[in-house]
């Protein structure tokens, strides 16, 4: 069977990125070995001198509050945005730049390390632009044996991660893509677009669309789900054992 290849473009600090996760983790439970996914880090906020997001009029770090509290109530997924009160994140590419050094490592680190900074700056109000906060999440991977954190260290400054990140950075805008999370999905000889915040029945429609004989019956096992992550949100396991309340998002 095909495998479907997702360009996934996000950024550690999109807090649509984050509210879409619920939905993104069923995808990728129910399409399994299907599914060919790679991170393409967009670089959402170099710093806020050169930042100026019309769309959702959010030029200073106190505009960016109400948007994650929209995202709050739209997802159902846990953000605190009082970090732009009392702890503003300065910038997303370092954290872009930790995504890359993990995954340097392995893919699981890579994994691993995207969700850490979302956890830690959404749900814990971490300042993801600061260095020391990436070294002590590193540092957990760490005990968790998952990367070293002496080797992750001196590959996020290396030229190798500079110029990864600047691959993704043109890959970004070579693909015209200007809002996060954006997927495209290479299907045989075909590529789709899905951008933004949608719901699992739209992700369902389009991939069905690509392959009608495509199984993603949604009974899924609360016990196998729960196994097949490391962490979860209330809000995400919710997605697979309560769809009635997800139609409250």
């Amino acid at each position: 069977m095909n495998k479907f290849k997702i360009e996934y473009f996000t950024d550690p600090l999109c807090c649509w990125s984050w509210a879409f996760e619920p939905q993104f983790r069923k995808l990728r439970f129910l399409l399994k070995d299907r599914l060919q996914l790679i991170y393409v880090m967009g670089g959402l906020l170099k710093d806020w001198q050169n930042f100026n997001d019309q769309m959702n009029d959010v030029a200073r770090p106190a505009q960016a509050g109400p948007l994650w509290m929209q995202a709050r109530h739209m997802s159902g997924q846990p953000i605190d945005e009082n970090i732009w009160i009392s702890n503003p994140v300065d910038t997303s590419y370092l954290a872009c730049m930790a995504v890359k050094a993990a995954a340097l490592h392995s893919k699981i680190a890579e994994e691993a390390m995207l969700r850490k900074l979302r956890e830690a700056v959404m749900m814990n109000k971490t300042n993801i632009g600061e260095l020391d906060e990436i070294l002590q999440l590193a540092q957990g991977l760490e005990h968790e044996g998952i990367l070293k954190k002496a080797i992750f260290k001196e590959d996020l400054f290396s030229d190798k991660v500079s110029c990864l990140f600047k691959q993704d950075l043109d890959r970004t805008r070579a693909s015209g893509i200007t809002r996060f999370p954006t997927l495209l999905i290479h299907y045989s000889d075909k590529t789709y677009q899905i951008t933004g915040y949608r719901p699992f029945s739209e992700l369902k429609k389009t991939f069905l669309l690509m392959d009608p004989d495509l199984d993603l019956n949604e009974t899924i096992e609360e016990d196998i789900y729960l196994n097949s992550w490391e962490s979860l949100t209330d809000r995400e396991l919710a997605e697979v054992t309560k769809p009635q309340e997800r139609l409250n998002y």
